[in-house]
């Protein structure tokens, strides 16, 4: 006589599908470090409005989250160039390609939120460096659209 072949149960293959997707998950989201860049739309309509204004923008007024420091990165900086500048490679890829420009703010030393901003109004000279929370977005006299990070 031959038994038949165990089954398990619907309950326990959903809970182990489950563990497995749970895993995969937690696993995927490790490969860029803890913080992943998001959307902010206010922050990033500010920044629109300044740039194309020609108009200053305090970051510290238009952000709603605690930060002491802030930088960004333009689009194509290799990934262990934004870690080396900020502590976290923020993105999966091996270059940061999701926008034309990421904010990354820090607070005690820690990477505490990313967005991406989509205007393309930033130099290169201002990049992967660390400024206060004084720091103003201030136009370029003779180049409309640009902005300069100052203290």
């Amino acid at each position: 006589m031959t038994r038949p072949a165990h089954r398990p149960s619907p309950r326990r293959a959903a809970l182990a599908l489950l563990t497995f997707v749970l895993a995969c998950a937690l696993g995927a989201c490790s490969l860029g470090g803890t913080t992943m860049p998001e959307i902010d739309d206010k922050l990033d309509g500010r920044v629109l409005q300044a740039a194309t204004t020609g108009t200053e923008l305090k970051l510290a007024d238009v952000t709603d989250f605690e930060w002491d420091q802030a930088g960004f990165v333009t689009e194509g900086t290799p990934a262990k160039d934004i870690e080396a500048a900020f502590g976290e490679a923020i993105t999966r890829e091996n270059r940061y390609t999701a926008s034309p420009a990421l904010f990354v703010f820090l607070k005690d030393g820690k990477v505490a939120k990313a967005v991406s901003i989509t205007p393309d109004a930033f130099f290169g000279q201002d990049a992967k460096k660390k400024y206060g929370r004084e720091v103003v977005l201030t136009p370029l006299e003779d180049h409309k659209g640009f902005l300069n990070w100052r203290e």
